[in-house]
C-alpha cells in the first residue's frame, strides 16, 4: 500500500510540476504572440506558418524521432543504475545526434531551392533553407541533451530547463522582430535553437561530454536497433501528418468555406493546448518511468493503472467543466465567429476522457521497443482518423467531426486493449475498472444534458454535474495518496 500511495503521489506531483510549467510557458507565448502579431502583421504571420510547415516535414523525415528513441535509451540505462553504461549510452546517443542532424543540414541545403518554390512559390526563400541547416544540427544535439533530462526523470530540473529556455526565447523573439520585422523569421528559428541548445548544456552539465573515438562497427551494432525503432516512429509521425493534411485540404475545398477549417483548427486547439496539461505530464515523466521497468510485465501493469486512474481524476471534472466553459473560452481566446466550433467539441471533448485511458497503454509497445506493433497501432489510429473525419464530415457536417473523435478513440481503445493485453498480460485491475465505468458514465450524461436540454436547463444540469463529479474525483484522489496528509507535508516543507 505504501508503495502504491508513493507510485500516486510521484505522479501527481509530476502533472503539477509540468502543470504549472505549461502555464508559464502558454502565458509566455500569449505575450510574445500579441508582440509577433504586432511586428508582423497577417502577411508575416502566414510566412512563420508555412517556414514552421516546411521544417515540420524536413524534421520528420531525418529525426528518427530522436528526442523520444533517446529517452527511452536513458531510462533504460538509468533503471540499472549504472554509471559506466550511462556514459557510454550518452556518448552514443551524442554520435546519433550528429549524424542526424547532419542528414537534417543536408536534405535542407541540398533541397533548399525546391523547398523554398514549394513553400513560398519563389526561389528567394532558399538562403532561408540553407541558414536552417544549422538549425537542424543545433536542434538534434539539443535533443540529446534534453533526453537525459528525461530519462533520468529530474522532473523539477526538466520543467525549469524548459521554463527558462521558453523565456529567453521570448525576449529573442521580441527583439528581433522589433528591428528586422519579417527579415527576422528566420532568426528568430536560428537564434531559439540556440538559446535551447545552452540552456540544456547549462542543465546536463553534470553528465559526460567525452567524446569516443568513432569505431564504425561498434557504432553499426549498438545504434542500430535505436535507429530502427526511430525509423518506424518517424514513418508513423510523417503518415500522421499526411492524414492531417488531406483532412484539411478537404475540409477547405469540399465545398466549403476556409471557415470550417477554422472551426476545426479552434476545436484542435482547446483538445490539445488546453487539455494537454495531463498528457504532458505522461510524455515528461511516466514515459521514462515506464521505460526503466520495461522487462517487469506486473510493474507496467501496475504503474499503467495508476497513470490511468490519476488521469480520470484530474481530466472527468476539467472535461465537464468545458461543456459549461467553452463557449466563453471560444469567445474569450477567439470571437463570437467561432461559436460553431463547439459543435465540433459537444462530442470531441468525451474523447478526451477515452484518450486519458487510451495514452498510458500506448506507451507499453513503445518502451517494450516492437518496432511492428508500435507502427501498425499509430497507422490504425491514422486511418480511422482520416476515414471517420471525412466520411462522417460529408453526411453530418461539423457534428460528423466530434463523432469522428468520439469513434476513432472508441475503436481505438479496444484494438490497443487487445494488444496490450495479448502481447504483454496487461489488463484493468479493479480500482481501474471501477473509474473508468464511473468516468464514462458523467462524459455520456454530460452528451445526453448537452443535445436534449434547452441551454439555460443545459447549464443548469452541467453545472450540477461538473460538481458532483469535483467531488467524486477528490473522494478517489483522499483514498489513494490522503490528500489532506499530502497538502500539509507539501506546505511543511515549503515552509
Amino acid at each position: 500500500m505504501n508503495q502504491q500511495n508513493h507510485s500516486y503521489r510521484s505522479i501527481l506531483k509530476a502533472t503539477g510540476v509540468f502543470g504549472i510549467m505549461q502555464v508559464f510557458r502558454t502565458i509566455i507565448s500569449i505575450i510574445s504572440s500579441k508582440f509577433v502579431a504586432v511586428y508582423l502583421g497577417p502577411i508575416g504571420i502566414g510566412l512563420v506558418s508555412l517556414l514552421n510547415n516546411a521544417v515540420n516535414i524536413i524534421v520528420a523525415i531525418t529525426n528518427f524521432e530522436f528526442l523520444t528513441i533517446a529517452t527511452r535509451e536513458i531510462a533504460l540505462v538509468n533503471g540499472n543504475d549504472k554509471t559506466k553504461s550511462m556514459n557510454k549510452t550518452i556518448a552514443l546517443l551524442q554520435k546519433m545526434a550528429v549524424l542526424i542532424g547532419l542528414f537534417g543540414s543536408i536534405l535542407s541545403i541540398v533541397f533548399s531551392k525546391t523547398i523554398s518554390i514549394f513553400t513560398f512559390g519563389t526561389p528567394n526563400k532558399q538562403y532561408w533553407f540553407i541558414l536552417l541547416s544549422i538549425y537542424f544540427f543545433i536542434t538534434s544535439l539539443s535533443n540529446a541533451r534534453m533526453a537525459i533530462l528525461q530519462g533520468v526523470n529530474k522532473i523539477k530540473t526538466l520543467a525549469i530547463c524548459n521554463s527558462i529556455a521558453a523565456f529567453f526565447i521570448a525576449i529573442g523573439t521580441i527583439i528581433i522582430y522589433y528591428f528586422l520585422r519579417i527579415e527576422g523569421i528566420i532568426w528568430v528559428m536560428l537564434s531559439s535553437c540556440i538559446i535551447l541548445f545552452l540552456v540544456t548544456i547549462y542543465f546536463t552539465r553534470q553528465y559526460s561530454f567525452k567524446i569516443i573515438p568513432f569505431k564504425y562497427n561498434e557504432f553499426y551494432e549498438q545504434s542500430s536497433p535505436i535507429f530502427k525503432l526511430g525509423f518506424f516512429m518517424s514513418l508513423n509521425l510523417i503518415f500522421g501528418q499526411i492524414c492531417n493534411f488531406v483532412i484539411k485540404i478537404y475540409l477547405n475545398d469540399a465545398g466549403a468555406s476556409s471557415q470550417v477549417l477554422g472551426y476545426y483548427e479552434v476545436s484542435s486547439v482547446i483538445l490539445i493546448n488546453y487539455l494537454g496539461l495531463i498528457f504532458n505530464a505522461m510524455t515528461y515523466d511516466f514515459y521514462p518511468k515506464l521505460s526503466s521497468v520495461n522487462e517487469d510485465n506486473k510493474k507496467i501493469k501496475q504503474l499503467v493503472n495508476n497513470q490511468i486512474e490519476i488521469a480520470l481524476i484530474l481530466i472527468t471534472p476539467a472535461i465537464i467543466f468545458l461543456y459549461l466553459a467553452t463557449p466563453f473560452l471560444i469567445n474569450l481566446l477567439y470571437s463570437h465567429k467561432f461559436y460553431s466550433s463547439f459543435l465540433i467539441l459537444k462530442m470531441a471533448l468525451f474523447s478526451v476522457i477515452l484518450k486519458a485511458i487510451i495514452f498510458p497503454m500506448n506507451y507499453i509497445v513503445l518502451v517494450k521497443g516492437n518496432k511492428k506493433l508500435f507502427f501498425m497501432q499509430a497507422l490504425f489510429g491514422d486511418v480511422l482518423n482520416l476515414i471517420f473525419s471525412i466520411g462522417l464530415y460529408k453526411y453530418y457536417g461539423l457534428l460528423g467531426l466530434g463523432i469522428a473523435y468520439f469513434l476513432n478513440y472508441i475503436l481505438f481503445a479496444f484494438y490497443i486493449y487487445r494488444i496490450v493485453n495479448k502481447h504483454y498480460d496487461f489488463n484493468f485491475v479493479p480500482s481501474s475498472r471501477k473509474l473508468i465505468a464511473i468516468s464514462l458514465l458523467f462524459g455520456v450524461l454530460a452528451i445526453i444534458i448537452i443535445y436534449s436540454l434547452e441551454q439555460i436547463y443545459a447549464y443548469v444540469f452541467i453545472s450540477i454535474l461538473f460538481i458532483l463529479s469535483f467531488l467524486y474525483s477528490l473522494k478517489e484522489l483522499n483514498q489513494r495518496i490522503n490528500f489532506k496528509e499530502f497538502l500539509i507535508e507539501k506546505m511543511n516543507k515549503n515552509k
